[in-house]
């Protein structure tokens, strides 16, 4: 047990090196040193909470990213629990579903709900990077939870691209973090045959 602790500890602390020093300090060491005490005096279930508030501090104090974005060949039942395609070849008006697990989003907090938000826009170019179309504002979610914040947390992203000719394109996802987390742009190479 004292290995997956210090994992727990190690991955909280390997995602502030990003943080600046004072912040570091401040808001995240009171977190750990009462995660490690409840953990030693045998209370698992506290040492998680004080965990996952600091996690929420570290994403509160970064940028939304992607930890990771994947064609895959239908929507997923849930978290990681996707089919990658294997390519990214596909037939004119074929959909194209893009799996993505976005990190680093900011968190609202009101009383005892956290609430996270992430819109999303999208341009298609090629190769070149002319733009040839897309949408601003395409899509858009909004999770609360009570009690405890959610951390995995994905997206299926789906596209259906009609008249598009045979060619190379790219699909440019942006990410934008509701509550001022930034914003994180995906690019997804596809091929169109005939």
């Amino acid at each position: 047990m004292k290995r997956g602790r210090k994992l727990a500890i190690s991955v909280i602390l390997l995602g502030c090196l990003a943080m600046p020093a004072g912040a570091f300090a401040s808001a995240l060491t009171p977190l750990v040193n009462q995660a490690e005490s409840r953990y030693a005096a045998g209370d698992v279930l506290g040492a998680a909470s004080a965990l996952r508030r600091a996690l929420v501090t570290v994403y509160n104090h970064s940028t939304i990213s992607v930890q990771r974005a994947v064609l895959v060949k239908s929507k997923p039942a849930g978290f990681g629990m996707i089919q990658p395609r294997g390519n990214n070849v596909f037939k004119p008006n074929e959909t194209i579903l893009i799996y993505v697990e976005p990190v680093g989003y900011h968190f609202a907090r009101q009383g005892d709900a956290f609430n996270f938000g992430v819109t999303a826009d999208f341009s298609v170019t090629d190769t070149k990077g002319n733009i040839l179309g897309g949408k601003k504002g395409f899509g858009s979610w909004g999770i609360t939870t009570q009690g405890r914040p959610l951390f995995d947390f994905f997206m299926t992203l789906t596209y259906n691209f009609t008249g598009i000719k045979p060619g190379k394109y790219f699909i440019l996802t942006t990410l934008n973090d509701k509550h001022g987390g930034g914003s994180v742009t995906i690019k997804t190479p596809i091929t169109i045959i005939k």
